[in-house]
């Protein structure tokens, strides 16, 4: 009998060890998060293609970024393409690849001051929502300001203010000159 009542106890404490124990899972699949090290923007237009870039080669803490003045012609129609990378490692790992994947997951904002004209997203997810990589803009009047950029990560795009939902993956501000 004390032994009949030792196996039930065992069966017991293994029963709640396996099944009482759950792994640490939302349901979805395990998405780590990447080091994006550098926002890339490449404005076409005026006869010309230009690229600018911010770079944060170790991430958050240690070297401050290094970010690249904007220089855009004044009145000037440009097409823009933002890229984000991972130049930590060798050769860099384009990580836009990946957001247009989970395009449904993600959202380019842009917040446009001074003589920066606000980009004007043409490219959708893959629910019809905006998505960021692929804009249009016109710049105006001679003058300066900045243009920020911001990769926002899980955002409830049905907002109204979709860019103040959700995590942010990189962000970066331009200072603009328009000449």
């Amino acid at each position: 009998m004390k032994r009949i009542s030792f196996k039930w106890s065992t069966l017991a404490i293994l029963g709640l060890a396996l099944f009482g124990c759950e792994k640490d899972n939302n349901g979805g699949p395990d998405n780590e998060q990447e080091l994006i090290t550098t926002v890339a923007l490449k404005f076409v237009g005026g006869g010309q293609t230009l690229t600018f870039t911010a770079e944060d080669k170790d991430g958050d803490g240690g070297q401050a970024p290094i970010i690249q003045p904007i220089a855009l012609k004044a009145n000037t129609d440009y097409a823009l393409t933002v890229t984000f990378l991972d130049a930590s490692k060798a050769p860099s790992l384009d990580l836009t690849v990946e957001v247009k994947k989970e395009s449904n997951d993600h959202l380019v904002c842009f917040v446009a001051t001074g003589a920066m004209v606000s980009p004007q997203p043409q490219d959708k997810d893959a629910a019809g929502n905006t998505l960021g990589l692929e804009s249009t803009l016109k710049t105006g009047a001679v003058g300066s300001g900045t243009l920020r950029i911001t990769l926002k990560h899980m955002p409830t795009k049905s907002s109204p203010s979709a860019c103040g939902t959700g995590e942010t993956d990189a962000e970066a501000t331009f200072n603009v000159t328009v000449q």
